[in-house]
């Protein structure tokens, strides 16, 4: 079977280079209401999205991001960043996860419009972690949880990422971990 959503969830990639070309504000705001449309868990959305754009505030935040992802000089070179914020005080328990749909939401939208992401996970952490440094940086409160940046441009056409895939036969499990359909 094939569809356009079945083959930009195929085709999209994460991408640690972008062309130096200006987004426009109608293609971020596309991307933001895919974000936004995501489901959450009871229609919650727990989630809060920070769009930086400031050269001086992508350049810290790179910083930052280094202790996360070797590829932190994506932020630099993306003409927005996105960083995907919750708050766990409105669901403690489906949050995080909350937020991971709404940025893959961003990032599928983003393809879809020809644009690039890279995905950069943070995970929770204490002071000096990347989380709490994003949060003071950006002014994000407190008890706010910072999940993801989305580095956001147009993609490098020189840069081929990698495309190999597991076998779905050898993921999937059918109805006990370890039974295969031939077996």
């Amino acid at each position: 079977m094939e569809n356009e959503v079945l083959r930009a969830i195929r085709e999209r990639r994460s991408i640690p280079r972008f062309r130096p070309e200006r987004v426009p504000e109608e293609a971020l705001e596309a991307v933001l209401e895919a974000g936004r449309w995501a489901p959450s868990y009871a229609n919650l959305q727990p989630w809060e999205f920070i769009v930086v754009r400031e050269e001086g505030t992508r350049e810290a935040l790179s910083t930052i991001a280094a202790k996360v992802t070797i590829y932190r000089r994506v932020i630099e070179n993306a003409d927005a960043v996105i960083v995907v914020a919750v708050d766990p005080q409105i669901d403690p328990l489906h949050c995080r996860e909350d937020a991971a749909v709404a940025a893959q939401n961003m990032a599928l939208a983003a393809h879809s419009l020809g644009l690039a992401t890279y995905w950069i996970g943070v995970p929770e952490g204490g002071p000096g972690s990347a989380a709490a440094l994003t949060r003071d940086l950006l002014g994000i409160p407190d008890g706010l949880q910072v999940v993801a940046i989305l580095p956001l441009g147009y993609p490098d056409p020189d840069y081929r990422p990698q495309v190999d895939r597991r076998p779905l036969a050898e993921m999937v499990h059918r109805e006990r971990y370890g039974a295969r359909r031939d077996g």
